[in-house]
């Protein structure tokens, strides 16, 4: 388990990375992505620091937010067009991908 967070840690700090595209202004939508894996990270690096005392449910949201922020990456990347409804739904997705983690940080009193 403790490889699992730390390689979802290295992932998403990676993401931070994301590249400016064409077609609409994705700057909105990466500038929100950035925030949200920045959050993101601060919570793996404690979860990751004591693994086991963390209940599953908190390691399968993680994960399941990786697999999301992962696809996002790759579209906000990549070349192909995304409609300004998609980027509003990806961003608005941030916001909650933000609020998950001040949930977790107050339920589990992380600073």
């Amino acid at each position: 388990m403790k490889k699992l967070v730390a390689l979802l840690l290295a992932v998403m700090m990676c993401f931070a990375l994301v590249a400016c595209g064409g077609g609409v202004d994705r700057q909105p939508a990466i500038d929100a992505f950035n925030e949200a894996s920045t959050a993101f990270d601060e919570v793996a690096a404690e979860i990751n620091a004591n693994p086991d005392a963390y209940a599953q449910d908190v390691f399968d949201t993680m994960n399941e937010m990786a697999d999301v922020m992962t696809q996002h990456k790759a579209l906000l990347e990549g070349e192909e067009e995304i409609s300004q409804e998609k980027l509003d739904e990806m961003i608005a997705w941030y916001g909650d991908v933000i609020e998950w983690v001040n949930s977790v940080k107050a339920e589990l009193e992380i600073e």
